[in-house]
């Protein structure tokens, strides 16, 4: 890995977390893949709400590039107020939760909010979330 990459991976990653280890919480699972949430990270951004999750599945995937994955580490803004997320950041790695070095990067600066749909992953984390003050 060159080491500007190294260095936008670590601003994006260590940084929240530094002086936490993440706290994943299992929300959901079936169907050959489990979701989990990360405590620790969930930031507070004006009405926003900022936290990373994690999805580990039982079988390889394939990354839009083509590389094989295990499991797929996404940063997400949650409205509480309008029940929408926007995905900020996928981060795709060949073991299951977020093990071994990252095979694709993905930071997104203008994706869209997507309203969330009741009873998914999404909807459990958006409940979570916004209990936090």
């Amino acid at each position: 890995m060159n080491p500007f990459r190294f260095c936008l991976l670590l601003s994006l990653f260590a940084a929240p977390a530094l002086g936490q280890a993440a706290q994943w919480s299992r929300l959901s699972g079936g169907a050959g893949k489990t979701f989990y949430l990360d405590r620790s990270s969930i930031t507070k951004v004006d009405t926003l709400r900022k936290v990373w999750t994690m999805q580990s599945f039982g079988k390889e995937q394939t990354t839009p590039d083509g590389k094989g994955y295990r499991s797929l580490k996404e940063l997400h803004l949650y409205s509480c107020d309008e029940r929408t997320t926007t995905l900020l950041s996928q981060v795709y790695y060949p073991d299951a939760m977020g093990k071994g070095e990252p095979v694709g990067n993905f930071k997104y600066e203008r994706f869209a909010a997507e309203d969330i749909v009741p009873d998914s992953a999404y909807d459990s984390a958006l409940a979570v979330v916004c209990k936090q003050p």
